[in-house]
């Protein structure tokens, strides 16, 4: 029988797709571009603090939806499930324009939870291919993150492939994590080999998932590689050092090279501390920081990052505040004798000195900061190192700050007098605005930043880079700038300088900032 009004068959082939001017994420992935993102400029103009790939996922992923989430969950579900019922074009545009203008990360688990309430098979597939059509087409970063999660709660093992690639990529690891997980015939596998390929937010992602791996070659990567990042090591550093089982690695017969080395670099992270568990939280770090010692004693010098780890666990050992809670732990005070006296035996040794004189005039910057490291640890003056390398390339040196900390009363006129012969600073003057001073565009602003930062300490010194500070369209220099200039005694201003200050005041945009140059012109505390 003819039927005039037959429906069409659910597809979602065959309609508009949004976002056709950006190409796709997944295809430039897979073809090896990795960065930028398609939408990297959209993105970017959208405010001027831009987090580095994955960071904010990382950063914001453990938080769980307050009652004000409650609505947007609601609209999600309905937006899915309005195309899940009837491919139009009006429903892919709507579910689009949600998913895509900001991050779901926060609803993205209630909103899966109420999807999965029904069970039928035309629906999971249906919500497969929404997910595999998301992740696969767009270019904006938030739609392809949702089609990643809906992939990974409903798709097939032949998905899989689509998550290990976008996986490359650290802004979407998380996502193509959870859905690897769940699609893989070989999760552990494919997760390790997912992390091998992304050193930021995402490698943090997977080697917290991997934690409870009993796969031996795993275990062995994550004391030599998997705890190292780009974000921080002391994120995984504790996770590392427990699912590598650390402590009974150190004790075999033979120790390798690359072992040590993740060793020398785990328990330097440990004892830095900071978000994740530290030293005080490792139950085998007593063991491991002692057979470490061991092992460095028994061996020749071999590398300077070796030495800085002796001179980090000597500040340890005798750092007295800390230890009454150690000793009542996993510590003994024989123990740490035993530990300090080694650190003292290895540190002393002559033969660390032709390796730090070796680093400190490299020209690669990791054996040169390596160096720089020990020699600051061990009170050793680089100033006229640092200054070289200043001199060397004025603008682009990370050198400037450790050059600025060194300098004292009877070095600091050679630096501003060099650095006002060959900065631009000019440049920096075009009048106050609201911007971080981040990024390429900025370097010279950096600068100015870490010669502005030192100032208070030499009153009556440095005035042009004040002057340029108060008038920088970057806030941290402005702010460094009135902190500069509060330390000179006010008997000590030139007119110019009173009514430049004036002038700032009245121009500034910046609410708090011009709170602080009130404050500068009245003489008191500058908050």
């Amino acid at each position: 029988m003819f039927t005039l009004f037959r429906k069409k068959p659910w597809a979602l082939e065959g309609l508009t797709q949004p976002d056709c001017e950006l190409p796709s994420a997944y295809e430039q992935i897979r073809i090896g571009k990795l960065e930028p993102l398609p939408d990297e400029e959209l993105v970017a103009s959208k405010g001027k603090l831009r987090w580095v790939d994955g960071a904010m996922d990382g950063v914001f992923g453990h938080f769980s939806p307050g009652a004000d989430q409650k609505k947007r969950i609601f609209i999600a579900v309905s937006a899915v499930q309005k195309l899940e019922h009837d491919s139009r074009n009006e429903f892919l545009q709507e579910l689009f324009k949600l998913t895509s203008q900001e991050s779901l990360l926060s609803i993205i688990d209630p909103v899966l939870e109420e999807l999965e309430k029904d069970s039928k098979l035309e629906n999971r597939i249906r919500l497969a291919a929404i997910g595999r059509y998301f992740a696969t087409r767009f270019g904006r970063r938030e739609a392809v993150k949702f089609g990643l999660a809906l992939l990974g709660a409903f798709g097939s093992k032949e998905d899989s492939e689509i998550a290990k690639i976008l996986g490359k990529n650290d802004e979407f690891t998380l996502y193509a994590a959870v859905a690897a997980v769940r699609l893989s015939m070989h999760p552990e596998q494919d997760l390790w080999e997912m992390a091998k390929n992304v050193q930021g937010w995402g490698r943090v992602q997977i080697v917290r998932r991997l934690k409870d791996t009993q796969n031996e070659e795993i275990r062995a990567w994550m004391l030599r590689d998997g705890f190292r990042n780009d974000v921080m090591n002391e994120y995984l550093a504790c996770i590392c050092a427990r699912a590598g089982h650390l402590h009974e690695a150190l004790a075999r017969k033979f120790v390798d090279q690359s072992l040590l080395g993740g060793a020398a670099d785990i328990i330097q992270a440990l004892i830095a501390g900071g978000p994740a568990e530290d030293i005080d939280d490792y139950e085998h770090a007593a063991e491991v920081c002692e057979t470490y010692l061991n092992l460095i004693w028994s061996r020749p010098a071999n590398g300077l990052n070796h030495l800085l780890t002796v001179l980090r666990l000597r500040d340890f050992l005798a750092d007295a505040p800390s230890w009454e809670k150690r000793l009542a732990a996993s510590w003994t005070e024989p123990q740490r004798e035993r530990m300090k006296t080694i650190c003292e035996s290895i540190a002393t040794r002559e033969t660390w000195k032709p390796l730090l004189a070796e680093a400190l005039a490299s020209a690669n910057e990791q054996e040169f900061f390596e160096g720089d490291q020990v020699a600051q640890t061990l009170g050793i003056d680089t100033w006229e190192i640092h200054f070289k390398r200043v001199k060397d390339s004025p603008i682009s040196s990370s050198s400037w700050y450790r050059l600025m900390k060194q300098t004292d009363e009877t070095r600091i006129e050679d630096v501003l007098g060099f650095a006002e012969s060959v900065l631009p600073l000019e440049q920096i003057e075009t009048g106050p605005g609201d911007e971080l001073g981040l990024g390429p565009a900025f370097q010279l602003h950096g600068v100015l930043d870490l010669i502005l930062q030192d100032l208070p300490r030499f009153p009556n010194r440095g005035w042009r880079f004040i002057k340029a500070g108060l008038s920088s369209p970057v806030v941290r220099n402005r702010n460094m700038a009135i902190r500069a200039l509060a330390s000179w005694p006010r008997t000590s201003w030139a007119d110019e300088m009173q009514t430049l200050v004036q002038r700032a005041w009245d121009a500034e945009p910046n609410k708090d900032v011009k709170q602080r140059f009130e404050s500068l012109l009245a003489g008191t505390t500058i908050s």
